[in-house]
C-alpha cells in the first residue's frame, strides 16, 4: 500500500481567501509535486491528503494526463508520473533520472530475457553520458560494466549516438588525439566522421572490439517528447555472440525496445 506524505503546499490553501486561480495553480502543483515523489497514487488519496473534493482532483489530474503531465495506469483507477513530468525532472536534476530508469526497465529486462547478453542504459547530461542502468547477461561469461561513469565517446555504440546527434544539433564534437584502447579503436578524425555518418544513416550503432577486445555492443538512440537524444539502449556481450553484422533479429529487437521507450516519452507521435 502506497503511503502519501504531507503536501507541500496545496493544503496550507485550505481556508484561506485566495483567487480562485491561484487556488487551482496550488493544487496543480501539490498534485505534480506527489506524483513525482510517489511511484503511484489514486484519486481518493489525493484527495484526502490535499484536504479537497475528489472531484476537483479528477478534473486537474485528467487535464495533467491530457497534457502529458500525469498517466493513468492501464486497466486501474491509479496515476503516476507522465513523460513530461519526467522530462522536467531530468532538466532540474543533477543525479541520474529514476524515473527513466524505472520506464526503461521493463523493456531491458525483456531484451536480456529474449538474447541473454548484459544489457545497458546510457543516460545523456550534455556532451557526456554514463552507463545508469544494466542488467547481466544469464550467459556462463558475463560483461560487467562500471556505472556512473562517462564513457568514452568515439569508441562505444551508445558514445557514437551520442557524437551524431552534437553534430547534428551543431555542437563540436570532441576534438583528436582519441584514445587507443585497441588495435581496432577509430583515432583518425576522418575515419571517426565517416563512421559516424554511418551511424547516422542506419540510425544504431555498433563499436566491435574498439573499447575492450572480444566485446561488441549495439546501441539505439531514446528520445524525449521533445525530439531530444536523452538516453541509449545497449546490448553488450562477447564478439562471438554479438558479431561484427549482427544478426536481424537482435538488432530489430533492440530498436523495438529502444522505440518503445521513446513512445512511452512522446506518445504524441504515435497519435
Amino acid at each position: 500500500m502506497t503511503v502519501l506524505t504531507q503536501a507541500p503546499r496545496a493544503d496550507r490553501a485550505k481556508g484561506e481567501t485566495l483567487p480562485g486561480g491561484v487556488m487551482a495553480i496550488r493544487l496543480v502543483l501539490a498534485i505534480l509535486e506527489t506524483l513525482a515523489r510517489q511511484e503511484t497514487v489514486g484519486v481518493t488519496e489525493l484527495a484526502t491528503t490535499l484536504g479537497t473534493t475528489k472531484a476537483r482532483v479528477f478534473r486537474h489530474l485528467r487535464t495533467l494526463v491530457d497534457e502529458d503531465y500525469a498517466q493513468q495506469n492501464s486497466g486501474t483507477d491509479r496515476y503516476s508520473a507522465g513523460p513530461r513530468l519526467i522530462a522536467l525532472s531530468r532538466v532540474a536534476a543533477l543525479t541520474p533520472d529514476e524515473g527513466l530508469i524505472r520506464l526503461t526497465r521493463p523493456v531491458m529486462t525483456g531484451l536480456r530475457d529474449r538474447f541473454g547478453h548484459t544489457v545497458n542504459l546510457s543516460l545523456v547530461y550534455g556532451d557526456t553520458a554514463s552507463i545508469c542502468d544494466s542488467l547481466q547477461g544469464n550467459s556462463f561469461v558475463g560483461v560487467v560494466m562500471r556505472m556512473h561513469m562517462a564513457i568514452p565517446l568515439h569508441s562505444t555504440a551508445a558514445g557514437k549516438l551520442l557524437l551524431v546527434d552534437m553534430l547534428e544539433r551543431g555542437i563540436d564534437i570532441p576534438s583528436p588525439p582519441y584514445e587507443k584502447f585497441t588495435e581496432n579503436t577509430i583515432t583518425e578524425p576522418e575515419a571517426l566522421r565517416l563512421e559516424l555518418s554511418r551511424v547516422r544513416d542506419q540510425g544504431w550503432a555498433s563499436a566491435p572490439e574498439e573499447t575492450v577486445l572480444g566485446i561488441n555492443a549495439l546501441s539505439a538512440p531514446i528520445r524525449d517528447h521533445r525530439g531530444d537524444l536523452v538516453a541509449m539502449l545497449s546490448l553488450v556481450s562477447s564478439i562471438q555472440y554479438i558479431s561484427r553484422q549482427p544478426s536481424r533479429d537482435m538488432l530489430a529487437g533492440l530498436l523495438e525496445g529502444a522505440a518503445q521507450v521513446t513512445a512511452i516519452l512522446n506518445p504524441r507521435a504515435l497519435s
